[in-house]
C-alpha cells in the first residue's frame, strides 16, 4: 500500500467518523423528542385514568349525599304523621328505599373483591322485616360502601402522585435530551 492511498483510507475514516459522530448528535434531539412524546402519552392515559375515577366517585358521593339530604324531610314527616306504629313503619321503608337509590352509583365503583362481605341490600317493601332493621343494615351497608370507596380512592390518589413523579422525570429528561443534542449540535457546527 503506498502513501497516497494510506493518506486516502485515513481522510475516509476521519470524514466517517466526523459524519457518524455529526449524525448521532443530530438524533439526540429527536430521541428527546421522543421522549417527551411518551411523557405526554403517559400524561394523557394513565394520568387521565386516575383523575377520571375521581371524579366518579365523586360524583357518587355527591349522588349519595342529594340522598342523604332527603333525611330531614323524612324526619320532619315522622314528626308531624300521627304516631300510629304502622305510618312510622312506613315512613321507615321510604326513608330505606330514598337512602338505597343513593348506594348503587357508589357500589358500582367498586371492584369484585371490594364488593365481597358486603351486605345485600334490603328490598324496603319486604313485610317479613322490620324497617328499623332494614336501616341498621342499609347504615352498615352505607358505611361499608363508603370505608371501601376511600380505601380505593387513596390508593389512586398514591398511585397518581407516583405518575406525576414519573411523568415529571420524562418530562425533564426528554427536554433535557433535546436541549444538550441542540448545543452539541451548534458546538459541532
Amino acid at each position: 500500500m503506498d502513501l497516497v492511498s494510506v493518506a486516502h483510507v485515513a481522510t475516509i475514516l476521519a470524514l466517517a467518523g466526523r459524519t457518524s459522530n455529526a449524525t448521532l448528535i443530530n438524533v439526540v434531539p429527536v430521541l428527546g423528542s421522543l421522549v417527551l412524546f411518551m411523557s405526554w402519552v403517559f400524561q394523557q392515559t394513565l394520568l387521565e385514568d386516575a383523575n377520571s375515577t375521581l371524579r366518579k366517585i365523586h360524583d357518587a358521593e355527591t349522588v349519595y349525599k342529594n340522598y342523604q339530604a332527603n333525611n330531614a324531610v323524612f324526619n320532619a314527616i315522622m314528626q308531624t304523621a300521627d304516631n300510629s306504629e304502622e305510618s312510622r313503619e312506613q315512613i321507615r321503608r321510604f326513608q330505606v328505599y330514598n337512602y338505597e337509590l343513593g348506594l348503587p352509583d357508589m357500589e358500582l365503583l367498586l371492584d369484585e373483591t371490594a364488593k365481597t362481605d358486603l351486605p345485600e341490600a334490603p328490598y324496603a317493601y319486604d313485610v317479613t322485616r322490620g324497617a328499623e332493621d332494614m336501616l341498621n343494615v342499609t347504615q352498615d351497608r352505607l358505611g361499608e360502601i363508603q370505608e371501601r370507596l376511600a380505601e380505593k380512592e387513596n390508593e389512586i390518589i398514591g398511585r397518581k402522585s407516583t405518575f406525576n413523579k414519573v411523568f415529571l422525570g420524562l418530562y425533564a429528561a426528554g427536554s433535557a435530551t433535546v436541549l444538550l443534542g441542540s448545543v452539541l449540535s451548534v458546538l459541532i457546527s
